[in-house]
């Protein structure tokens, strides 16, 4: 099923999650909001795919510089396991997703 669900993920790859609405605090050591890039994550990856997601777990101290890559971690209502590489393409928190994988 993860190969199904990387299959149909591979044409959202290059289209920004959220725009401007991932960060949390203000100022200098802003970073990125976890739960709200969860619920990005999962609503991309359903979105796209067809597949339920039960979870989505993604780290809490990311900090909001473009360029930054990280993962969170993907399952599925089915419980197979991925990992989606998200990437940071500006300071205003928009994301792209690079690649959802089995781990």
């Amino acid at each position: 099923m993860v190969r199904t669900v990387v299959a149909r993920l591979l044409s959202l790859l290059a289209v920004p999650l959220l725009a401007g609405l991932l960060l949390s605090g203000c100022g200098a050591g802003d970073v990125i909001d976890d739960q709200k890039t969860e619920i990005a994550v999962r609503f991309d990856v359903e979105e796209a795919t067809g597949t339920k997601v039960k979870s989505v777990t993604c780290p809490a101290d990311v900090p909001a510089s473009t360029g930054t890559r990280f993962t969170c971690h993907v399952v599925a209502e089915s419980g197979d396991d991925a990992v989606a590489e998200l990437e940071i393409t500006s300071d205003t928190g928009n994301l792209r997703m690079l690649s959802l994988k089995a781990p």
